[in-house]
């Protein structure tokens, strides 16, 4: 994607903590700021960040029917999506984490992935979107290094499977975070250096799959 194209970019970022920045060294420097100014051509380019930390899988599902916003997603022409983390994270702090309700959970969270991205391709059919999926945060490697390494590729693939469905590119950071402790300003959030590497997995997907700019009538 180079900046010879005359078409302008407009970019909605939703999602959770990983979309409003929580860890990183300023509002200019996470990853969608960064992914936006590497899609940005001109002055007349926009992003809107609608992350909201602690947000599930089932909120952003009914923020992405708020007529007001939803009236956003059809003028959009480049769509990114973080979801599904603090639907594990509230189940393990709820402290009923057994196999019967992490099972509940991942349909969960597959159903509401699955409406969330049929309602962005609904409305915006032309939009370049992403979905961010998952990596293994610090307390799994404590709990079971290989069981939740198996669990987030299990997921990863799910999120896959749904992207590609709906023609949807999924953004894997497992490799890029595994034990990468380095990589995290706590638990579960990147710091600076995290996430300068998930702006660079959005960037190379662009200019890997050579996504063009929609042209806005």
């Amino acid at each position: 994607m180079t900046k010879e194209h005359t078409a302008s970019v407009s970019y909605l970022a939703f999602g959770d903590s990983l979309t409003q920045g929580v860890g990183a060294a300023s509002p200019n420097q996470h990853w969608v700021s960064q992914y936006f100014n590497h899609l940005r051509i001109s002055d007349h380019c926009t992003y809107r960040n609608f992350g909201i930390s602690g947000m599930t899988s089932t909120e952003l599902f009914t923020l992405l029917n708020i007529p007001s916003l939803s009236r956003l997603i059809p003028q959009s022409t480049h769509i990114s999506i973080t979801t599904g983390g603090c639907d594990f994270i509230h189940l393990y702090e709820s402290g009923s984490l057994s196999l019967k309700n992490l099972f509940q959970t991942i349909r969960k969270v597959q159903t509401q992935v699955e409406q969330i991205l049929n309602i962005i391709r609904t409305q915006a059919p032309n939009a370049v979107v992403h979905l961010l999926g998952f990596y293994v945060p610090i307390p799994a490697y404590k709990l079971g290094e290989k069981q939740a390494s198996w669990f987030v590729q299990t997921m990863n693939k799910c999120y896959e499977r749904i992207c590609n469905k709906y023609q949807i590119y999924m953004i894997n950071p497992f490799d890029t975070f595994y034990h990468r402790f380095d990589y995290f300003c706590d638990e579960v959030h990147p710091n600076q250096s995290g996430y300068d590497e998930i702006a660079k997995l959005f960037v190379n997907s662009i200019q890997k799959n050579k996504t063009p700019f929609v042209m806005k009538s």
